[in-house]
């Protein structure tokens, strides 16, 4: 079984979370929703990854308010190692990239109305919201 580190953005708009669909294209967890997340380049902080990968994603700017701790998922494809933080920007407005199908910005305890990639409740558990 491969084994990942990723980092993932909880995106906090006023008392809203962002969640994405995954594109049916994608290797990994396809048509499944997530938080904005992705790999850290090499030489790269998992901060500047995060906040890169909300840029690539969204097209937004936001502000790190909270790191998680770290934690591990298995799914049917890998090993993920989750670092998770929690980022406040100022609009909801998005350019979603072509890695998502469509977004929603839900409150974090209705989470479980939508079918998600593995252990997206402990990234919002991580981070405070649940």
């Amino acid at each position: 079984m491969e084994t990942y580190v990723v980092v993932v953005g909880i995106v906090k708009y006023k008392n809203k979370i962002l969640i994405l669909k995954r594109s049916p294209t994608k290797k990994y967890s396809p048509n499944l929703w997530e938080f904005i997340s992705g790999f850290i380049k090499d030489g790269e902080s998992a901060e500047d990854a995060v906040l890169r990968e909300l840029r690539e994603e969204t097209k937004l700017k936001g502000k790190i308010v909270h790191s998680g701790k770290p934690f591990e998922v298995k799914d049917k494809w890998s090993r993920w190692f989750i670092i998770p933080f929690l980022i406040e920007v100022k609009a909801d407005k998005i350019k979603m990239s072509r890695e998502h199908l469509k977004y929603m910005w839900i409150e974090p305890k209705d989470i479980d109305h939508f079918k998600c990639v593995a252990g997206i409740k402990n990234d919002l558990k991580s981070v405070g919201l649940l």
